[in-house]
């Protein structure tokens, strides 16, 4: 079936994008934002295709080819800012999407996230181009560049990336559909308390956590936690700032990042 929609994850492989910071690399925060966003279209019944679903890199070129080749009406391209403002931007084309990117902003908005602007700009050297290569080469696909925030804000969207990434990226969806007409419905909410919890395997010998203001990487850490020595540890989670860490509370460390991917056994339920 042919897509309605393709989501364009910013940068990749090769190019981690300027919106990075100590805690995320933009790479990675716009293909976490997109998988969802992928994922919830696909639940909604919206036919969706991606660039990229992996960590590669994608030429220009390449990334407007597949845009233009996929068959779809609209684009989002998921981007996280920098150059020390604060809030989304949203960028529509010269010819068009200025509806879609309005419809978005009102959300994203409404979801907590203050609107910086929704604008268009040109190419210098030609003022009938658009300036952005994603609104100018992606052909009859009306495309929204839209920037969740900033990642050298002075204000609060580094904390607000962190903690609310998923409220955002959900916030899009809701516009789009609202644009488009289409039938929306809030993703389904766990029984219970409505936390997930992460849980390692009794197989770990030894796992790293992090302080909460440190990237979670090698020779960043603050202790180690040890799952064999209890026949496994489950911690409920309180945050999930960027993809594959999440932040749990712990006996001996206190309120910690953790880096807890499948790949690697941890399990969440």
């Amino acid at each position: 079936m042919k897509p309605i929609l393709i989501i364009d994850p910013g940068h990749g492989g090769r190019d981690p994008g300027g919106g990075s910071n100590r805690f995320w690399k933009e790479k990675e925060m716009s293909l976490a934002i997109s998988l969802y966003q992928f994922k919830r279209y696909n639940q909604l019944g919206i036919p969706v295709e991606l660039t990229r679903s992996t960590d590669i890199t994608l030429s220009p070129e390449a990334r407007t080819r597949i845009v233009r080749n996929s068959g779809a009406s609209f684009c989002h391209s998921n981007h996280i800012n920098a150059g020390g403002g604060d809030g989304a931007e949203i960028i529509h084309s010269i010819y068009g999407g200025k509806r879609m990117a309005e419809k978005v902003a009102k959300e994203l908005k409404a979801s907590g996230q203050n609107i910086r602007r929704v604008f268009t700009r040109i190419l210098p050297s030609n003022p009938r181009l658009d300036y952005y290569f994603m609104n100018r080469n992606t052909g009859n696909v009306t495309t929204a560049i839209i920037e969740y925030g900033f990642a050298d804000s002075t204000k609060d969207d580094i904390q607000q990336l962190q903690s609310n990434w998923r409220e955002y990226a959900e916030a899009v969806v809701r516009g789009f559909c609202l644009y488009t007409s289409h039938d929306y419905a809030p993703p389904k909410q766990r029984a219970g308390s409505g936390k997930e919890v992460l849980r390692l395997p009794a197989t770990a010998d030894t796992w790293r956590v992090y302080p909460l203001n440190k990237q979670p990487i090698k020779g960043n850490e603050v202790g180690f936690l040890k799952p064999a020595k209890f026949n496994g540890l489950q911690y409920q989670i309180y945050g999930n700032p960027y993809p594959h860490v999440y932040i749990i509370k712990t006996r001996d460390y206190g309120i910690v990042n953790i880096y807890a991917s499948s790949e690697i056994g941890a399990i969440l339920s």
